[in-house]
């Protein structure tokens, strides 16, 4: 027994480092920090992609919206009365509680379509331009901030930076 404690002792005599020095915490804390900014920049960016795929899908469902409204309205697209739907909300009929015109309902549409969208998409506006025999634009647009003072190729020239276009064409 006491020949295995000598032995035992002479090792830890023998061996001058015991544990870890500085300058390996030091770089062990440098590549952790790293990696841990890392995973930040990765869940930022994630979350501003997540942001636009669901503004994006927004948009995707009221163009949809705004189709179905005139598909159910054939009088008011052959008589073109969705020619020409612009940004601006119009004052409209009450349409659900009475009967209305086909260019009654076709504004009463427009005015409802618009109101979702400003509600549901930051700054959005929707606009519909065409003819039944050339077939309808729909133009769907709303404020981006994660886009960086770009401008959107889809939009039209003019349009304000960090706007996002989402550009539909239909025929009914």
């Amino acid at each position: 027994m006491r020949i295995n404690c000598t032995l035992n002792l002479r090792r830890r005599l023998d061996n001058k480092q015991s544990g870890f020095s500085m300058l390996e915490v030091l770089v062990t804390i440098l590549v952790v920090s790293f990696g841990l900014l890392g995973m930040a920049a990765l869940i930022t960016t994630g979350m501003r992609s997540n942001n636009t795929a669901y503004y994006r899908s927004i948009a995707t469902q009221q163009t949809l919206d705004i189709a179905d409204r005139m598909r159910a309205n054939l009088a008011g697209v052959r008589t073109e009365d969705y020619n020409a739907m612009s940004a601006v909300i119009p004052v409209s009929a009450d349409c659900v509680a009475g009967n209305c015109t086909s260019a009654q309902m076709s504004v009463f549409d427009h005015a409802q379509w618009n109101t979702a969208n400003a509600a549901l998409l930051p700054g959005g506006v929707g606009a519909v331009s065409g003819t039944p025999a050339t077939g309808y634009l729909i133009t769907m647009r709303w404020i981006e901030k994660e886009m960086g003072g770009a401008t959107d190729s889809a939009c039209p020239v003019g349009t304000p930076v960090n706007t996002r276009c989402f550009l539909t064409r239909f025929s009914p």
